[in-house]
This record gives structure tokens, sequence and C-alpha cells, in this order.
């Protein structure tokens, strides 16, 4: 067995958030990687949800450049201006992977940055996709006009090749939902299908963590035996 004891690795710019990674040999639905990333406390505790969310925001919020020729702004003043350099609402927020707290957390962030929403009843919709056997996201009747011609932020955990995410927005924008952003816990891609990935965490925060197609895999070349099956759900250890 190859499974190492779990690390964490915490974000840049928030010590608050940290993340737990295993080493070792993994199986998800489409390729082998050679980490665990386990995000079951900052998907489900409240108080790292929230922590999360501040992160999300903070980078999917268009900042100003206050670099260089402004040295008399203080820090308060930077965080004034920089809440005021987006005027672009988010009507709904479609969670992927179990990430519905963080969403509702993301949108009270917005919301208190003064990110508004077009919606008649001035709040956010929180939507949890329905997806069928083949991936593709599914939308009812009822949640239909809480995409049509409204203003998108997908919320999910991983980012992995992004073709589960790609689907997602293409089945949003056939349903005249209007994508403005991708927020990702963890993220293996910089952009999908031209949309940039807003991630807390990256490979450079795992400089080593490596994405394979099974039949290309350098752990099963080298004979080394799975570890665990893993999902957004968790982990099954193999005997």
């Amino acid at each position: 067995m190859s499974m190492g004891e779990p690390t964490k690795i915490y974000a840049k710019d928030n010590h608050d958030v940290a993340l737990k990674v295993t080493k070792g040999h993994f199986s998800s639905d489409r390729f082998h990687i050679n980490y665990y990333i386990d995000m079951t406390s900052l998907k489900m505790r409240r108080k790292d949800a929230q922590q999360v969310a501040k992160a999300m925001v903070s980078r999917y919020v268009n900042r100003v450049n206050l670099s260089g020729n402004t040295p008399f702004v203080s820090g308060d003043m930077q965080q004034l201006i920089a809440s005021m350099s987006t005027k672009t609402p988010i009507d709904t927020i479609i969670c992927m992977d179990g990430c519905e707290v963080i969403g509702a957390y993301v949108a009270s962030e917005l919301s208190q940055i003064g990110v508004t929403t077009l919606n008649s009843h001035k709040t956010s919709y929180i939507i949890t996709p329905e997806f069928d056997s083949t991936g593709q996201m599914v939308v009812r009747d009822n949640i239909r006009p809480m995409l049509k011609d409204k203003h998108v932020l997908v919320v999910l955990a991983t980012a992995m090749s992004g073709r589960t995410i790609s689907k997602s927005i293409r089945c949003i924008q056939s349903y005249g939902g209007l994508i403005e952003g991708i927020s990702v816990i963890f993220s293996a891609v910089d952009e999908i299908d031209g949309y940039p990935v807003n991630s807390v965490f990256d490979t450079s925060d795992l400089p080593d963590f490596r994405l394979s197609d099974p039949s290309q895999c350098p752990d099963c070349k080298n004979g080394v035996k799975l570890d665990a099956i893993v999902n957004s759900y968790g982990y099954t250890v193999l005997d």
C-alpha cells in the first residue's frame, strides 16, 4: 500500500483555510490521481465553509490594481475600493460536489460587498443540480426560471479535467443562463470553455499532483496497487 498520512496545506492568503491531502494511488470515475484531496470539513463544517466562501469571493471579484503608485491608501480603503470594483450581479449560484453550505456563504459574502441580484425578491437562488446517468445536467421545469436570463456563478469542490463542468456550462447556457464565474476549492485547470477558474487551491499548492488516464498511469505501470476509490463524497480503501 502506497497511501501516506494526511497532511494539511494552507491557502496562500488565508491561513484559516486548510486543505487535507493524502498521497497515494487513487482511482476516480475517469482518472487515476496521486493525491486524495479531502474537503469534508471545508464543505460541512460551518466555520470552515464560511472561510472558503470568503476566499472564493476574494478571487472572483475583479479587484482594482492598487500597487505601485498608491502607498498612501490604507488597508481599509483598499478593501472598500476593491469591493466597489465589480457591479456584475449574481442571481443564481449553482453548487456541485456538495458545496451548498459554501454556496450560501458565497451569496452572503457577495451581498456584503455590494454584488447585487436582479431577482424580483432581491435575493440569490442556491441550486443543487441534478445529473442523469451520462453526467448531463438535468433542468426541471420549476428550476428553469432560476436560470433563464439569470447571472450564474458555479461553485464546486474540484475542477480536474473540466469535462463535467463544460457540459454543465453548455446546459446552463441552453436554458438562457449567463455564466459569470466558476469558483472552485481545488483546480487542476486554469480555464474551462474560455471561463477562468477562480480556485482557492491549485497545482502550485501541490506541485507533484498528477492526473492520469488509467491506461497511462505511471503507478499502474510500476505495479503499484490502488489504495482507494475516491469521489466527491470520500474514499473507499481497497484491500
